[in-house]
């Protein structure tokens, strides 16, 4: 094997902040108008020197998620659903980290809400990761890496990205079992526009890469398959709207701050209720993997196992049940959800299906269909869930 393009064992250019590099960070920060905006979106009372005032105050990373970023996304999930619920919260165990693997929805409130929600039940918080396609501004890489974000890298060519995949295989198992951290981390890159909630086989060849025994390794990382769900997704037109482009025209092209404005609009738009449910051990999956004999296979077999875990736990709401009648012209779920609650959610198709209309002069998308075609989009957004489900036992 030709020599290392890097030192895979040197976390400095990946890892969160420590407690040294804060009040840095926090100067920098201070010095960007629009994190004041974000700020006083969450603390409307707060003049800027109290701000200033607040965050000088703050001296370690533990600080700055209790006493900032917490009480923020906090006030988020206030102001912005109508409920929070845990399944199988219990059964995790406050002493033991853990390494969650996420359906991926929201690009900040996932991993967010998990943490607002540790902390509030006596856990630890996790690290979090995320990709450097998402960090082109400074003052967002400071915000997520004062925040116990860890950074992803995307970006990098076939032949360096043996190398930034092991650096991060040995960051991951060295902050499970040295650190003691738990971590979360998306089943996938990039979020499930669709509803359709997959892992990447690739992502779990990344966890053994740091280990001599597959098995071994995987099992040491004490996975858990967990899973947030939307009663209403926030961002559900932006998400239809690259579908459609995807589908009609073979290719979409984010926009300069597209990413960052998904960041915005899933902090402060209406979702409804939220559940995060949390799944079961997959050690006796991974055990089951021994008697596989082909590397890829065993791979496979572990990725339909997370896969049907996520489907299993995913909770569905009476959004998800309409939007699949709505999709097949059946009345199969009417049990699962009332006549208002289906009025309510067909007009809130039918709107936002317009308000995509009205934009569809600023794309390239044609006329013909649109609307017909955004509707049937969004509501296999919401209906593939239920999708999933059926198919467990079919």
């Amino acid at each position: 094997m030709e020599e290392a393009q890097i030192d895979v064992f040197n976390f400095d250019p990946i890892r969160p902040y420590n407690d040294e590099e804060l009040k840095a960070a926090i100067e920098r920060i201070l010095e960007v108008p629009e994190f004041y905006k974000m700020l006083k979106w969450v603390f409307p009372g707060l003049s800027r020197s109290a701000i200033q005032k607040m965050l000088r105050q703050v001296t370690t990373v533990d600080e700055f998620q209790s006493e900032i970023s917490g009480p923020a996304f906090k006030m988020a999930i206030q102001t912005t659903t109508s409920g929070l619920s845990f399944t199988n919260f219990e059964s995790l165990d406050k002493t033991k980290p853990y390494l969650f693997l996420s359906n991926h929805r929201d690009i900040i409130l996932d991993s967010a809400i998990l943490n607002v929600s540790l902390l509030e039940q006596g856990h630890k918080t996790t690290q979090i990761a995320i990709g450097d396609n998402l960090l082109r501004q400074k003052v967002v890489e400071d915000i997520v890496r004062s925040n116990k974000n860890f950074i992803v890298n995307r970006n990098v060519n076939a032949k360096e990205m043996f190398y930034y995949s092991l650096r991060l295989s040995n960051y991951i198992r060295h902050t499970l079992t040295s650190d003691h951290t738990s971590i979360w981390i998306a089943q996938r890159e990039g979020r499930s526009k669709d509803g359709d909630d997959r892992t990447a086989t690739g992502l779990l060849k990344m966890f053994a890469m740091s280990s001599d025994n597959i098995e071994d390794g995987l099992q040491a990382l004490s996975m858990i398959p967990m899973a947030v769900s939307y009663e209403y997704d926030p961002c559900d037109m932006m998400k239809t709207n690259e579908l459609m482009h995807l589908k009609i025209l073979g290719a979409y092209e984010k926009k300069s701050g597209e990413d960052f404005l998904s960041m915005l609009k899933g902090i402060t738009g209406h979702k409804g209720r939220v559940n995060i449910s949390m799944g079961n051990s997959l050690n006796e999956h991974i055990e089951h993997m021994r008697t596989i004999q082909n590397k890829n296979e065993k791979y496979r077999y572990l990725t339909q196992a997370i896969d049907n875990e996520m489907h299993r736990i995913f909770k569905l709401w009476p959004t998800n049940y309409i939007a699949y009648d709505l999709l097949n012209g059946t009345k199969e779920y009417k049990d699962q959800y009332s006549q208002i609650q289906k009025i309510a959610f067909s007009n809130y198709i039918r709107g936002n299906t317009f308000k995509l209309s009205l934009h569809r002069k600023h794309t390239a998308l044609p006329k013909e269909n649109f609307t017909q075609t955004a509707r049937e989009i969004m509501l296999q957004m919401y209906a593939n869930p239920v999708i999933n489900f059926r198919n467990l036992s079919a």
